[in-house]
């Protein structure tokens, strides 16, 4: 290979404010942008109301999500580079307990929403229908609320919450929480009709005649099947529908051995809940290896230590039953490989490794989809275009292919998170917004930098990460209490310091740049570099590096070599990935070319 003409070049961008306010990768990983550093802030400095406004006002939902949320924004944490992510789901739940859990509370809490109108809006005389009682549904109903809407809520169980209250087990999630925060929404105004199914007990016709928008939140309230000998009898267990039934803390009877076939999230809740449903022994099978499992990482670790037994890497043959049409075992074989070379699902079986794991209970939990009895009744159903179970969505705006209908959550993107269908209901709700009164609402950003003393106290990078406490696993197995303590006051405060404060940059001034690279020495991240301008590779838009060059210099540099254009400079790169804002460049700068600047800004709607 010919290198005579190579030369590195570093991809470069000139930072705006849009640039500052990425670099808060916990909010940017946020679903509904929270913002998790300032409430993380707010709790360490003492100000716990602060902290919990924050954490309150993009979402209608703070508590449970203090409880049980996926945490994006953990996984897109930048401390995460350096040892490991803020504990921010935890520090929410501290916040979320200290302000209070009870229905008062809620309900006090709708004041601090950030989203558009106000708990006391101007009715506009136009009526919305939203059909299931789960977070998207609940969070359309709460936003449309604030607009001055009439919002009806059509829910086919006895309790509202859908997926909170009838699919996470109460040993992750007291049904109280959940229903005190819906409570809320109903004493903003939603009317709530329990026990009434779409499909069964009312039409999309009729709901399209008597309403301006429909929102579907319906779920995903089926188990997929596994179409494998013996599995289609009614004593095989779908784990949705049986967590449906534990966690409204009514009976289902199992036996003492189950094997769970799955190794997601769902299928844990089913294992963990027949350990305390009062099964002896359970093992869980599942295609993945180890490291492929989708479930979260704890929820893997805390089946472990409540003595359920994972195998991985077999596959599903037959359920064996003995002359009486009783269940004795799972048949499985096992699996060298799950994918092909391309990444395509492919797996591969072992010749002649077929056992039989000895049980009698099954359960299956391998997917979820969709009740399509929803649709009974509806004229305009053929109109309704669906895509591989689900219901086809437009991303962004939650509109189907029929006018004035509208989906999100699980219904419309699959199973995901519940802060994804908190802000999939948002969405939903400015697009009926948008669609039915002609607003085109936007956010917007103000930001204003202050120079701060660089002297940082540098204890947040020697503080460890601690998650609270758990109870112990001998005591947890034997009640549906929940397992995860809350932090102290001396814990959530340790936890919060760790935070990075990505809202702070170091900013640099080169009139006042001497090139003497004392703070590329000192930073102990290696995240600047001095580095020729002839190596950049800067996108400007229709312009380039060389038309900057000439509009700065007044120079036309198009005939330059690059040793005659690195003498109109140079530029200080930093790498924001490895940046731990210590502040020790600025501190060792002898010219002070290189402050610290914080970024107060805050964000409004506008229409």
């Amino acid at each position: 290979m010919d290198i005579s003409n190579f030369r590195e070049v570093y991809d470069v961008v000139i930072p705006d404010l849009d640039y500052y306010i990425r670099q808060i990768d916990c909010r940017d990983g946020c679903p509904v942008n929270t913002d998790p550093r300032g409430y993380m802030l707010a709790l360490h400095a003492g100000n716990l109301l602060e902290g919990y406004k924050i954490a309150r006002g993009p979402n209608p939902f703070a508590s449970i999500c203090g409880m049980i949320c996926g945490a994006p924004c953990e996984i897109t944490c930048r401390r995460d580079r350096v040892d490991k992510t803020l504990t921010i789901r935890a520090q929410k739940r501290y916040l979320a307990e200290w302000f209070g859990m009870d229905r008062e509370a809620h309900i006090k809490s709708l004041e601090m929403s950030y989203a558009r109108g106000s708990t006391k809006p101007q009715p506009n005389g136009l009526r919305v229908a939203c059909i299931g009682a789960g977070v998207a549904s609940l969070t359309a109903a709460h936003d449309l609320l604030r607009l001055g809407y009439a919002v009806d809520v059509y829910e086919m169980m006895r309790m509202a919450g859908g997926m909170l209250t009838y699919g996470v087990p109460t040993y992750r999630l007291k049904n109280e929480i959940a229903l005190n925060e819906c409570h809320a929404i109903e004493h903003l105004g939603a009317k709530i009709y329990y026990n009434m199914k779409l499909g069964r007990d009312i039409t999309l016709s009729e709901l399209q005649e008597k309403y301006d928008a429909v929102f579907l939140g319906i779920g995903l309230w089926k188990s997929r099947e596994l179409p494998i000998p013996g599995a289609d009898g009614p004593d095989v267990i779908r784990g949705v529908e049986y967590l449906r039934v534990r966690c409204a803390e009514e009976q289902w009877k199992i036996d003492d051995r189950m094997v769970v076939v799955g190794g997601g999230n769902v299928a844990f809740d089913v294992a963990r809940t027949s350990v305390r449903n009062g099964a002896k022994k359970v093992t869980m099978v599942c295609l993945e290896a180890r490291d492929e499992q989708t479930a979260d990482e704890f929820e893997i670790e805390d089946g472990i230590e409540e003595g359920i037994e994972i195998i991985n890497r077999v596959a599903p043959v037959a359920v064996e039953r003995d002359a009486a049409g009783k269940i004795t075992g799972l048949r499985v074989q096992k699996i060298y490989s799950l994918y092909d070379h391309t990444g395509r699902f492919a797996p591969k079986v072992i010749p002649d490794s077929e056992f039989v794991i000895p049980c009698n209970t099954v359960a299956l939990a391998i997917g979820q989809a969709m009740d399509m009895s929803f649709l009974n009744g509806w004229d305009k159903r053929d109109q309704l275009v669906m895509d591989r179970g689900i219901i086809k969505t437009e991303r962004g705006t939650c509109r189907t292919s029929v006018k004035g209908i509208y989906a999100g959550g699980d219904a419309a993107f699959g199973a995901a998170l519940f802060i994804t269908g908190i802000r999939q209901g948002q969405e939903a709700a400015r697009s009926i917004d948008s669609d039915l009164r002609g607003t085109r609402p936007y956010q917007e950003f103000v930001g204003e930098f202050t120079e701060i003393n660089p002297m940082r106290d540098k204890t947040y990078l020697r503080t460890k990460w601690a998650l609270p406490t758990m109870q112990p696993a001998n005591v947890r197995v034997h009640n549906n209490e929940l397992v995860e303590n809350n932090y102290t006051d001396e814990e959530a405060h340790e936890q919060a310091n760790r935070c990075l404060q990505c809202h702070v940059s170091p900013v640099f001034d080169g009139s006042l740049c001497i090139k003497c690279n004392g703070c590329v020495d000192v930073c102990p991240c290696n995240c600047l570099m001095q580095v020729p301008i002839s190596k950049l590779n800067l996108d400007l838009g229709e312009g380039n590096l060389r038309v900057a060059v000439d509009n700065y210099y007044g120079v036309d540099s198009a005939n330059m070599l690059d040793e005659e254009l690195d003498v109109m400079g140079t530029a200080m790169l930093k790498d924001e990935d490895l940046c731990i804002r210590c502040g020790l460049c600025a501190e060792k700068c002898p010219t002070q070319a290189v402050t610290m600047d914080l970024m107060d800004y805050s964000f409004r709607w506008i229409g």
